[in-house]
């Protein structure tokens, strides 16, 4: 049997400007190097995303820590990549990540 492990990126909760994050997010694997959550599901992202999930958002102090599916996770090999945290400047709740 595989043992599942949890593959984390930790997020400033400053780059919501303010906007608390839920629980649950949607993750979508938008191409090769971006990711993009969002609070609820988007139709148009479902059209062209390679993948997407449910994922989970931790509150912790001034942070948010989001938890990836490591297939997710090691395909875009975030261990490994240096990306970028942004938001949306009209949705601050959508965060892109690029690889």
């Amino acid at each position: 049997m595989q043992k599942l492990v949890e593959h984390k990126i930790e997020v400033d909760e400053k780059i919501t400007h303010g906007v608390k994050l839920p629980e649950t997010m949607f993750l979508y694997a938008v191409d090769t190097q971006h990711l993009v959550l969002t609070t609820r599901p988007n139709k148009t992202l479902e059209e062209k995303a390679i993948a997407k999930e449910k994922v989970k958002v931790f509150d912790e102090k001034s942070k948010y820590v989001i938890v990836i599916p490591a297939k997710i996770y090691n395909f875009y090999r975030l261990e490994e990549s240096d990306y970028t945290v942004m938001v949306s400047e009209k949705e601050p709740t959508t965060i892109i990540i690029a690889v």
